[in-house]
């Protein structure tokens, strides 16, 4: 096990294996919401941090070569972009919130929105980064985000859960919970 330092908090990584080329096993992340000035080699040094790196791709407009402010990571192993997902997710690159999740491949999963909560009346202070501390004790959250523009929330706010129980179980939690004034 080794102790790296991301953030100045200490995060506790076990090295392992990578995965043979027999295995050919990739685990993929999203990294959304980057500022426009991120750079490959912004990502590359936030994310080796946490481990070695299968690949790396920031995705860019194909005329312009300007970024469209989203990447995919992938590492060889589940620890390592667990690691990456759980202590990146919703810090800042560049003064950007990061936003990450499991890339999901297939786009029927993406789209269903059975899973899918949408979450209103949030106080103008409140982040991604609290909205998804606030839902994760009802489930396994496969994406998070409160809405903005030019920096400020719009007050409402997305989250998607890897189960319609999980997410029918955190509306009916939460739905009408007074938070800093406001009614969800």
């Amino acid at each position: 096990m080794v102790i790296k330092y991301m953030f100045g908090a200490p995060v506790r990584v076990t090295e392992s294996k990578p995965a043979s080329p027999a295995d050919n096993r990739i685990w993929s992340l999203y990294v959304g919401d980057l500022d426009p000035q991120v750079t490959e080699a912004d990502l590359m040094d936030a994310f080796r941090l946490i481990g070695p790196i299968a690949s790396l791709r920031l995705c860019r407009d194909s005329f312009t070569g300007e970024s469209l402010r989203y990447a995919y990571v992938n590492f060889f192993t589940s620890l390592h972009a667990s690691t990456a997902l759980t202590f990146l997710n919703h810090k800042e690159l560049k003064g950007q919130s990061m936003r990450i999740m499991w890339s999901q491949r297939y786009p029927l999963t993406r789209k269903t929105g059975i899973a899918n909560l949408f979450v209103k009346n949030l106080h103008p202070s409140f982040t991604s980064g609290q909205l998804q501390s606030m839902f994760s004790k009802f489930g396994r959250i496969l994406s998070c985000k409160v809405a903005s523009e030019n920096g400020n929330s719009k007050g409402f706010g997305f989250v998607q859960f890897d189960s319609k129980l999980s997410a029918m179980t955190a509306r009916n939690a939460l739905h009408g919970t007074l938070l800093k004034g406001k009614k969800m």
